[in-house]
């Protein structure tokens, strides 16, 4: 295997190799490649919260087996877990480096659909505790999302035949855009798969058809319809059609001019570039999106306020992701800061900052702030159906990262009742309903396999 081992030659790790603390060995490799608990849990087969525990040295490892292939995964000499160089490759134990897989395919930010996921795991699936079931007919199958969603759009992100959805002016784009702004905060997607063709043709008609006088107010609105729609695919997962919707909404945000479009972008931008493992330069992006519309606007109105701390929020969740604990904080405190010294209180307020602090302490690892921080919040105190979605999303998967099935499972059905489409399309709530129906052994959870038919995935 190749990658750079300088790590393996700190002190820290040799103290480590002489205590036997192979949790804080494989913590090290996995620091050293810059990877973030979930990716490097979707590389050996385990959870985020069961790697973590192993980091901590909370789940012991004993197995030779075991060690022999984390020293695979992880690229860890041998000789520091105590075991003889066999010479074996990765090839051998039917895994692989997670130094070349840095360098490979680009995966999602929060884990892809559990079928791919079997295909990159299947073979792992020899690892004690490995979170993914493999095999025929084991509980976990889960493919859903809005049926018309495919069908209906990518055609013509592909350049297909637009005329089967009739052509709209700027006063019918409007108004189907103002009612998919509705079904985005009401989490209501089916319906949203719907509107999405109509959204992206009426954009390309309005602002083909703008007189010059109307070109601005046209490429405004498309901007819109092409923000709305991306942030529709990237929550179902959507990103390489999110790819194409957001190369158009540059090129008319460029032509508009509109700051707070601009910054719109921007952070978008960033959520797509990160989803992509496109990190530092997500990173880059959003920084100077904020920059410059502190720049351009002096954050004097409302508005601007409230897209500066959207952007910092944004900025602070991509710095966690990859696993800058100092940054990420720095940047919710900076973006809690603004909102608090606004003249004006902007939408994006204090609580919209504590939401996010729940997902970066989860994102971090740090599951037990990421409670805590979620207790602090009541869910009637966020705004849209979109956003208690969101509180219930993070304070699940924090649950269950710490190993309370129990009170996840609770929050995941708090999460149903307050959007039932949030959990019957979103690919969060689909992956934490397979990894429950794995861990419930002894069938503690109530109803939980009729929640997962509910939900679409095959128990």
């Amino acid at each position: 295997m190749s990658g750079d081992r300088r790590w393996a030659g700190l002190p820290e790790t040799r103290r480590a190799a002489a205590a036997g603390d192979y949790g804080n060995l494989i913590r090290l490799a996995r620091t050293a490649a810059r990877l973030t608990l979930a990716e490097a849990g979707r590389r050996c087969g385990y959870s985020a919260a069961s790697l973590s525990r192993i980091e901590r040295g909370r789940q012991r490892l004993t197995d030779v087996s075991t060690l022999r292939r984390l020293a695979d995964v992880f690229d860890i000499p041998p000789e520091l877990f105590g075991l003889t160089n066999s010479g074996t490759s990765a090839s051998h134990h039917g895994s692989t480096s997670i130094v070349r897989l840095r360098g490979s395919r680009s995966w999602p930010e929060t884990g892809e659909d559990v079928i791919r996921r079997r295909a990159v795991l299947g073979g792992l699936a020899g690892l004690a505790g490995a979170a993914i079931p493999t095999g025929p007919g084991s509980a976990g199958h889960a493919t859903s999302r809005p049926p018309q969603l495919a069908a209906g759009l990518s055609g013509l992100l592909l350049g297909a035949d637009p005329s089967t959805t009739p052509p709209v002016g700027p006063v019918e784009l409007r108004a189907t855009l103002a009612a998919a702004s509705a079904d985005l905060q009401a989490c209501r997607y089916a319906r949203l798969a719907t509107r999405l063709p109509q959204l992206v043709t009426g954009a390309a008609t309005v602002t083909a058809n703008a007189a010059d006088d109307r070109r601005c107010a046209a490429t405004a609105l498309a901007t819109r319809a092409y923000h709305l729609t991306a942030q529709v695919l990237i929550k179902l997962h959507e990103d390489g059609m999110s790819w194409s919707i957001m190369d158009r909404a540059g090129q008319t945000a460029r032509a508009c001019g509109d700051p707070l479009l601009q910054a719109e972008h921007a952070r978008i931008t960033a959520i797509v570039l990160r989803r992509t493992r496109h990190r530092d330069t997500a990173q880059e992006v959003v920084l100077t999106g904020a920059a410059t519309l502190d720049t351009t606007t002096g954050l004097r109105q409302r508005d601007d306020v409230t897209a500066y701390g959207r952007l910092l929020a944004t900025a602070a969740y991509t710095a966690a992701l990859a696993d800058r604990r100092d940054t990420a904080l720095d940047l919710l405190a900076e973006a809690d800061e603004a909102t608090r010294r606004a003249d004006l209180k902007p939408s994006f307020g204090s609580v919209d900052v504590a939401l996010y602090r729940i997902g970066v302490c989860r994102v971090l690892g740090d599951f037990g702030a990421a409670v805590e921080c979620a207790r602090a919040i009541t869910p009637q105190q966020l705004g849209t159906v979109e956003r208690r979605a969101r509180y219930w999303q993070d304070t699940a998967l924090a649950l269950h990262g710490r190993g309370a099935n129990a009170e996840a499972y609770r929050a995941l059905l708090a999460a149903e009742q307050t959007a039932p489409q949030e959990v019957r399309y979103r690919p969060w709530a689909q992956r934490l309903t397979v990894d429950l129906l794995s861990s419930n052994r002894q069938r503690s959870l109530p109803d939980l396999r009729a929640f997962a038919a509910r939900v679409g995935v095959d128990a």
